[in-house]
């Protein structure tokens, strides 16, 4: 019975995990929707580009502490866990208002010369306000999943969720729908960061004066950690911006929207993702790495299938979802929808072989392979580009996915190799 109630108490955390997952994936859902289908090109473009602008500084975030806090809480005792969290807190607090501050002088020094307009200057005075309060939720909300706890996260989420899909709703109401959607982002993840933070004192208070100097401790690791999400990130995402300056930003909405179908997969695998940090430490500390591999292989199939299925269908149905839902008819689309679904089965993939790398603290073997598929990725997309026009931004995409997850295996089989032969040398007397 104890071993049930385990492997019961393990589906629950993570089909918590996915929920939340899902939820924020509709809500994104939704909220592109709403603009895509009241707003204009231009207007969903712009949302697209502060959007994808703030997925990276919480990346940022993310990676410099997540992999580094999850480290150390597994050995400490609860008052030194209090004492971490609160010098994470401390330093976050302390940090953020400089660079907002840095970002809204030069922002308005761009003005000011004129070298962008009066709604720029709106928008982008609306992305740093919107960004500073995502990465005040988004710290809190990385927290409670180190502490495995997704019940309390998705609490915070519903807030968060209902706040911005009924704001984006009033947002199509106005002029400009994308800075009052930014400006409405802003607020929700605010209230939202706020329901989190009371969720994690209830669990366990943190020290505002522990751990001191907490960031350049973790700073070795954070940096690699760091410099392979942001590197990830620039063919993941960043091709967005490679688009605008290549075609135009009404070309961000042809190919945002067609992406648009991949989120369902996204959600499934993100929701997973989320704690399996955290849970592929322990099976390497448990079962070693050949089953920990193992299961992150099969958990990566599994996904891969479910994800097959669901284009699948997705395909079938791409004229209703595009004409009858969106009003919207894009150039290449189809185009684009096969080549983003084979996008998104790679991605998912790589989304679960990775942890085993990362449990192991490969943080260099890893930035230098994600190095390399960016700019395999940026390459291609610029050179497709200019060739076929908007779908050769998935083509650099899938490029640059198709590299890293073939580094990513042959790494990890290395790797596989490696623990055995520790295995076998502890084992000796």
């Amino acid at each position: 019975m104890t071993a049930l109630r385990t492997r019961l108490a393990f589906v629950q955390k993570f089909a918590s995990a996915i929920v939340a997952q899902a939820l924020l994936s509709a809500a994104s859902l939704a909220v592109s929707l709403i603009l895509l289908r009241f707003g204009s090109d231009a207007q969903y473009g712009y949302y697209v580009l502060v959007l994808n602008a703030i997925m990276l500084l919480t990346m940022v975030q993310n990676s410099f502490i997540g992999p580094a806090m999850v480290q150390h809480m597994t050995l400490l005792q609860s008052r030194e866990r209090a004492g971490l969290i609160g010098g994470l807190y401390r330093e976050q607090r302390r940090l953020l208002p400089f660079v907002g501050v840095a970002v809204l002088g030069g922002a308005t020094l761009l003005w000011l010369l004129q070298l962008v307009s009066t709604m720029t200057l709106l928008l982008m005075l609306a992305a740093v306000a919107a960004a500073l309060a995502a990465l005040y939720r988004e710290f809190f909300r990385m927290v409670l999943l180190a502490y495995r706890l997704p019940g309390a996260v998705l609490r915070g989420d519903v807030f968060y969720v209902l706040t911005l899909v009924a704001g984006a709703a009033v947002a199509t109401l106005t002029s400009v729908p994308a800075i009052t959607t930014v400006l409405v982002l802003c607020g929700a993840a605010l209230g939202g960061g706020t329901l989190l933070a009371r969720s994690l004192w209830r669990h366990e208070a943190w020290d505002i004066h522990g751990a001191p100097e907490i960031l350049k401790k973790i700073a070795s690791v954070g940096a690699w950690t760091t410099a392979g999400s942001v590197t990830h990130w620039s063919f993941s995402q960043g091709y967005n911006y490679l688009i605008v300056g290549t075609l135009d930003v009404t070309a961000v909405a042809a190919s945002a929207s067609t992406r648009l179908l991949m989120m369902p997969v996204n959600l499934l695998s993100g929701g997973v993702s989320s704690l399996m940090l955290p849970t592929a430490s322990s099976w390497v500390v448990e079962h070693g790495t050949r089953s920990t591999f193992r299961r992150l292989t099969l958990a990566a199939l599994g996904i891969a299938g479910a994800a097959t299925v669901y284009l699948g269908i997705a395909w079938l149905l791409r004229d209703f979802l595009f004409t009858t839902l969106l009003h919207k008819r894009f150039a290449q689309r189809d185009t684009l929808l096969m080549l983003w679904s084979a996008t998104a089965i790679l991605m998912v993939f790589r989304d679960q072989i990775l942890y085993l790398l990362l449990a192991r603290g490969k943080y260099r073997s890893l930035t230098l392979l994600t190095f390399i598929s960016a700019v395999v990725s940026l390459v291609t997309s610029y050179v497709a580009m200019l060739h076929i026009g908007v779908a050769g931004a998935p083509v650099g995409v899938l490029s640059g996915e198709t590299v890293n997850v073939i580094g990513l295996i042959l790494m990890s089989r290395a790797e596989v190799r490696r623990g055995d032969q520790e295995q076998a040398a502890a084992g000796t007397p």
